[in-house]
């Protein structure tokens, strides 16, 4: 492995930790990533708050020689080596002949663990080397950068870092070629590129593992797009380096662990146990999904996807699930055989990373084996969690060196795609696998995007004191029209402000704010206006003239000025507004995808309270679907909304 070696003192518990996180928000996926190589908290819908994954991460496998502080290779003493005769030498040694076969170590590297708490993928100063003279320079920029259209760039990689302090997210004041329109970029490591010694990983359960790094680093970015069907997905590309001048990474497998924990929006208690998950075979498809089993009464009906690609490799697919508690373990992978039946292997996670059940009484295959079966589903539901991975052929006895295997040369790195996704029923998961597949594979180019909506970003809001605010935003076509809108945040929701802006334009100026107020303001695209109307709502930002960051920023934690009840409700529900001047106002419903379902109310009404029912029912009288729907009152004076839950 290539590495600096400065002579840093070992680990000590309480040392500081550089462990960030950035969000992606430009689509209707909010999704927290990190530079420790997890990702967590998936929420979809947004303006629901359903809660579709708790916790994803890389697990890296792959076999390497092993060798001895100096860097020699080391070799079996014992032509079968046993607990009992497990002595290496170097090839130096009197003992050594050219009959003594080189100890190939299988490990595994992952970003967390899953049934204990255990972290083995971390950026470069976090935690070994905090004693480092580029820590208290450099630490702080060591997290999740966000780019929008390219802007602002990381450094480029390259080990060894010939400015020595690793940190590649640091923003560079230029554009660099991504597909993504958001693009977040970190940087991790299973070792301590400063040549730290000691284990190098985290978590309550370190004490009982053994961590031994294959020398990976690994670029992840990953690509989120607020653009009409690719809205629902996020692209992570992680290139993994083997940062070994000598040793090649043998039987690569890469493999994601993911615990979904799907939970409504408005629960508060754990709802992770009536989860199940399933897999879909077949081209085009591979890939693995949870969804909640009984869908909370159409609180959770969404499903969540993942599926793993290596473009131009033609890799086998694995994918496992277990019971919380069960996962699979390697606590001490240097262990010549299993220290109990039923297991397998002294390393669970590389087996079943590539296709073999490690134990019988814990695994189960979640990707049917059968050649005919192409879709399975667990049978009953409980908190689980699945591992879908890719490998490639591994070598046996009879074929010790089959064609197809996957190796990382020193020095070289491999491009992996983990994508997750979403869908409203198994159907439309399909439709956005093979989606996904195409998009990858043409190098994620969005094509003809003519007639597409899209969901406008609002940038951050330029403040110029004592009275203005500038609005920039972006959106990859053109709305029938745009609507900026803002209030002060204690103000009742009856009294947002709404400005339209023609479609062309990306920019809008207030002025005459007051200094000491704090504002929310957001910007709304609406497309083919009548039966076919689309309404999207960028973030709300809360801004203060006075402030020129959030850090002083109220809770917002003011009631709606419109009230549902019941709230769930089947069939029907009454919706009570209050306008304060007498106005026309038109009251819509839209779906999850921001689709018009029924115009409610188009009329003149009077200053007070009012109230109508809605029955359940779309603009053509049919049945709505089990789900969350979103309410929104539009006038000259007025603007609020709200959030319906229909359960059925």
């Amino acid at each position: 492995m290539v590495s600096i070696a400065i002579g840093l003192p070992a680990e000590k518990e309480d040392a500081p930790k550089a462990l960030f996180n950035a969000t992606h928000s430009a689509g209707s996926i909010r999704l927290d990533l990190s530079n420790y190589g997890t990702l967590k908290n998936m929420i979809y819908p947004v303006s629901s708050g359903t809660k579709l994954l708790y916790m994803g991460s890389p697990w890296i496998s792959a076999k390497r020689y092993r060798r001895n502080a100096t860097g020699e290779l080391l070799y079996w003493l014992a032509v079968n080596p046993t607990a009992d005769s497990s002595q290496v030498i170097t090839q130096d040694d009197p003992l050594w002949n050219p009959s003594l076969k080189v100890v190939v170590d299988t490990l595994t590297t992952v970003g967390y663990d899953g049934d204990k708490d255990l972290y083995e993928l971390l950026p470069a100063h976090n935690p070994l080397s905090w004693q480092n003279p580029f820590y208290q320079e450099f630490n702080s920029h060591d997290r999740v950068l966000t780019s929008i259209l390219g802007y602002p760039a990381p450094r480029e990689f390259i080990f060894p870092d010939p400015q020595g302090n690793y940190c590649y997210s640091i923003a560079q004041d230029q554009t660099f070629g991504t597909p993504g329109f958001e693009t977040l970029s970190a940087y991790y490591y299973d070792f301590c590129p400063f040549g730290t010694p000691g284990d190098r990983d985290l978590g309550a359960s370190r004490s009982t593992s053994h961590h031994y790094p294959l020398g990976l680093a690994v670029h992840q970015q990953s690509y989120a797009w607020n653009l009409q069907n690719h809205d629902r997905f996020i692209i992570l590309k992680r290139i993994i380096y083997n940062t070994s001048l000598v040793d090649t990474l043998f039987d690569l497998a890469v493999a994601e662990f993911v615990d979904a924990d799907i939970i409504p929006g408005n629960y508060d208690g754990s709802g992770a146990a009536d989860d199940v998950s399933g897999y879909v075979k077949g081209t085009g498809y591979e890939f693995a999904y949870s969804r909640d089993f009984d869908f909370d009464g159409g609180l959770t009906p969404n499903y969540l996807g993942h599926k793993i690609m290596v473009p131009y490799h033609e890799l086998n697919h694995t994918a496992w699930f277990w019971k919380l508690g069960d996962g699979p373990d390697d606590f001490n992978p240097y262990a010549l055989f299993p220290y109990y039946a039923p297991r397998q292997t002294a390393n669970e996670k590389y087996w079943l990373s590539t296709g073999r059940q490690a134990n019988y009484s814990k695994f189960l295959p979640l990707r049917p084996e059968q050649p005919d079966v192409m879709e399975y589903e667990q049978p009953a539901p409980n908190d689980t969690r699945f591992l879908n991975g890719v490998y490639g052929a591994q070598p046996t006895p009879a074929d010790p060196d089959p064609q197809g295997r996957l190796h990382l040369l020193p020095g070289m790195g491999k491009a992996i795609y983990s994508i997750y996704f979403t869908g409203s029923d198994l159907n439309d998961l399909k439709q956005r696998a093979q989606l996904i597949e195409s998009f990858v594979m043409s190098g994620c180019d969005l094509g003809n995007i003519t007639g597409l909506t899209c969901i406008p970003y609002l940038k951050p809001i330029q403040m110029t004191y004592p009275d203005t605010f500038t609005l920039n935003w972006s959106s990859y076509t053109d709305p029938a029209w745009f609507e900026v809108q803002y209030k002060a945040f204690d103000a009742p929701a009856s009294t947002w402000s709404v400005i339209q802006i023609a479609g062309s334009l990306r920019t809008h100026t207030l002025t005459g704010m007051d200094a000491d107020t704090w504002y929310q303001i957001k910007v709304a695209a609406v497309y083919n206006p009548g039966p076919e109307e689309v309404y999207l709502e960028s973030d709300t930002k809360l801004v203060n003239l006075n402030h020129p960051t959030d850090s002083d920023s109220p809770e917002l934690t003011f009631p709606p000025a419109m009230k549902v009840f019941p709230n769930p409700f089947n069939p029907s529900t009454t919706i009570e507004y209050r306008l304060s001047a007498a106005d026309h106002v038109q009251l819509s419903l839209y779906n999850q995808r921001g689709q018009l379902v029924k115009h409610l109310l188009a009329q003149q009404k009077p200053a007070g309270l009012h109230r109508l029912s809605w029955d359940g029912t779309d603009a053509s009288g049919k049945p709505c679907a089990s789900g969350v729907y979103f309410l929104k009152l539009t006038g000259a004076r007025h603007s609020e909304g709200a959030k319906l839950l229909l359960m059925k």
